[in-house]
């Protein structure tokens, strides 16, 4: 019963999710937002800054979260995203953008003004779409309640930490910061910094706080 709640309640944020307009330059050449995958009952959530971040696969992410799932001991792992709609810079659209209303990019990521693959370069959100984005993972965070959110780059540590009063995540260095337990009234972080170039350990590196919530937690 419980799990069915929060499929619904899920689904629902979903919709509003694909019907958000707030940065409509963005949406205009997004394929589809970016939603959370894995287990609806998590005591895991993941959070990365965005998608495209570090052109990281869709497999990369499902093992990012198994691999966090094993360290913990087989506990149930949930990832999501922090933006949802990953900017592109096009040219082409701004002269034959205006001729059209919706998106310009199909599910099968071709551009409807070229007929062709998309070839838009993929940029970084900025903190103005950034914001427009923040409350639906923060209705997430509400929805699911995981005991432990791992906050994944330096930009997920500085809006969520700031987002639960944690402390003033600009204060500090993030490398001074990372791979470190923090606790709100509700929540139990983890800071982590998964790299591309070498993903297998920069996620083992979680472990030794795995290790120290144990028992505690679980």
């Amino acid at each position: 019963m419980y799990k069915d709640k929060t499929i619904g309640k899920i689904v629902k944020m979903e919709e509003r999710i694909h019907n958000c307009s707030r940065c409509r330059e963005v949406r205009i050449c997004c394929q589809r937002p970016s939603t959370g995958k894995g287990d609806l009952d998590p005591d895991i959530m993941i959070i990365f800054p965005n998608e495209c971040e570090q052109s990281w696969t869709k497999a990369d992410f499902s093992g990012i979260r198994q691999e966090i799932a094993r360290m913990a001991g087989g506990k149930p792992v949930y990832h999501t995203f922090m933006v949802r709609c990953q900017p592109r810079m096009c040219t082409l659209r701004r002269n034959k953008g205006v001729l059209f209303e919706g998106a310009l990019v199909n599910g099968d990521n071709k551009c409807l003004l070229t007929r062709q693959e998309c070839e838009g370069l993929i940029g970084q959100p900025d903190d103005q779409q950034t914001m427009n984005c923040l409350h639906f993972m923060l209705e997430e965070i509400e929805i699911f309640a995981p005991k432990v959110i791992i906050t994944v780059g330096e930009q997920t540590y500085q809006y969520v930490f700031r987002a639960f009063g944690l402390l003033d995540p600009f204060q500090r260095d993030f490398s001074e910061v990372k791979n470190k337990l923090y606790r709100s009234s509700e929540y139990l972080f983890m800071t982590a910094d998964f790299t591309h170039s070498n993903l297998e350990k920069s996620v083992s590196d979680q472990e030794p706080q795995f290790q120290i919530i144990e028992g505690q937690l679980f």
